[in-house]
């Protein structure tokens, strides 16, 4: 799987993503951003355990340690201030 992340006010130090709802976080690869204010791409490699329905979850780090949160401290129906962890639903066939 790949992605882009970006961080407002710094560099991405990582990104890890979860096939198991959180439980377990796995690091993905960053390559290097073309400059300080791009989104940078990250990449990794997933294998599911079997076939049926996932969640692939995805959060990243800023330089000072600080993650997506999972959920949104703040709602608002526009979604401005959203910064959660994305999450993309599949079902994987056997």
């Amino acid at each position: 799987m790949r992605g882009q992340a970006w961080c407002g006010k710094g560099d991405v130090a990582a990104v890890h993503i979860s096939t198991d709802f959180g439980q377990t976080w796995q690091e993905a690869r960053l390559d290097p951003a073309p400059n300080r204010f791009s989104w940078q791409r990250w990449r990794a490699d997933v294998t599911l355990p079997q076939h049926g329905y996932y969640e692939i979850w995805a959060r990243a780090t800023d330089q000072d340690g600080i993650s997506q949160p999972p959920l949104s401290p703040v709602w608002n129906p526009r979604g401005y201030a959203n910064n959660i962890q994305h999450r993309i639903a599949l079902v994987a066939e056997a």
